[in-house]
């Protein structure tokens, strides 16, 4: 399946834990702009799809990969993919102190 650019910006966006505004800030784009190209409602020239690679740290070959499935953005297994590569380089105690964070944040929202 072929997926848009503004598909492929979101999804390693994502899979990067960072924020539309993280992301823009670290390619020097304007936040809003960001939203447009994930959006599809702007296209990005190469100047600026460059800035987004590298700030996004990937290669141009990992962008374009016709195998991943950037659609899948919406699934549960999605976002706990996104918290285990984000946390698994922690040390114990700071894993431990995120458990402890995780727990409480889940009494809290039930």
């Amino acid at each position: 399946m072929k997926y848009t650019v503004g598909d492929r910006i979101k999804y390693f966006r994502l899979c990067r834990g960072m924020s539309q505004e993280k992301l823009a800030l670290k390619a020097g784009l304007n936040p809003a702009f960001l939203g447009h190209l994930e959006r599809n409602m702007k296209s990005p020239t190469l100047t600026t799809l460059s800035k987004i690679v590298k700030a996004l740290e990937i290669s141009y070959g990992e962008f374009f990969d016709e195998e991943a499935d950037v659609s899948d953005t919406e699934s549960k297994m999605f976002y706990m993919d996104i918290i285990k590569r984000n946390i698994e380089h922690l040390s114990e105690e700071k894993l431990k102190t995120m458990a402890d964070i995780v727990l409480k944040m889940i009494e809290f929202a039930e």
